[in-house]
């Protein structure tokens, strides 16, 4: 814990805190003013700055796969007080309790084969409309809507199909399929080969494209795919 140690001459005199208030106390630094009484002009007085450590809360969601990554709902701050000779305390600046989200659903990590299909495939609707509905209820087409899905808690993923029994609709999987980035994905389609697969003991999941010709060159088949579970379902 820093600790400063400041003497006070004269009355109503503005001090200026510079206190290390990070998340990791380093290289942040935030400057806070405020005024501190001394009754007499000649006297010193001392005037000890200390720093609050924030603490962490955790939230524990049964929807997300406890092999999620932990998130921070609510970054933790480092509060700030200071204490007069007399021993009496002022807080300056209040600490922020730092929030974590903390997965506790069944575990997901998974090797299998990653394909692509586009929504003009054989056996595809004409208006390319996927398995699943939205978190809202909607009906959702790749080629009306696109290829991309604007999730609340996850912003935009990319949309796959797998076997909707073993990963219902709205389950967000992290792909790292070796090629190319990792990526996050959601399951909103689903087709008889991976049901097939998946009965077999077998993950097969399919990457949508507007297009069958559209997924030429992108490098995002593979056999040795990771499929990581962040979220089960909506």
């Amino acid at each position: 814990m820093d600790i400063y140690l400041l003497k006070l001459v004269g009355n109503w005199i503005s001090v200026l805190f510079v206190s290390l208030l990070s998340l990791f106390g380093v290289n942040n630094y935030q400057e806070v003013t405020t005024n501190i009484e001394n009754t007499s002009y000649t006297d010193p007085v001392s005037v000890v700055n200390k720093i609050i450590p924030y603490e962490t809360e955790y939230v524990y969601n049964p929807k997300k796969a406890s092999t999620a990554k932990r998130e921070i709902l609510v970054p933790g701050v480092d509060g700030l007080s200071y204490t007069y000779e007399n021993g009496e305390t002022k807080i300056l600046k209040d600490a922020t309790t730092q929030v974590i989200e903390v997965g506790t659903g069944r575990a997901g990590i998974y090797q299998g084969r990653l394909t692509t299909y586009g929504g003009d495939c054989y056996g595809c609707s004409k208006t390319a409309t996927v398995a699943c509905r939205t978190k809202d209820g909607k009906r959702w087409s790749l080629f009306k809507d696109g290829i991309y899905y604007s999730d609340d808690e996850y912003g935009k993923v990319r949309i796959i199909a797998a076997d909707l029994g073993g990963f219902p609709c709205g389950t967000m999987i992290e792909i790292d399929n070796g090629k190319i980035d990792p990526f996050m994905a959601v399951v909103m389609d689903t087709g008889g080969t991976m049901r097939q697969q998946y009965a077999q003991g077998y993950i097969w999941m399919d990457l949508a494209f507007k297009y069958q010709g559209d997924s030429k060159g992108t490098n995002t088949g593979s056999k040795n795919t990771k499929f990581t579970v962040q979220r089960w379902g909506w």
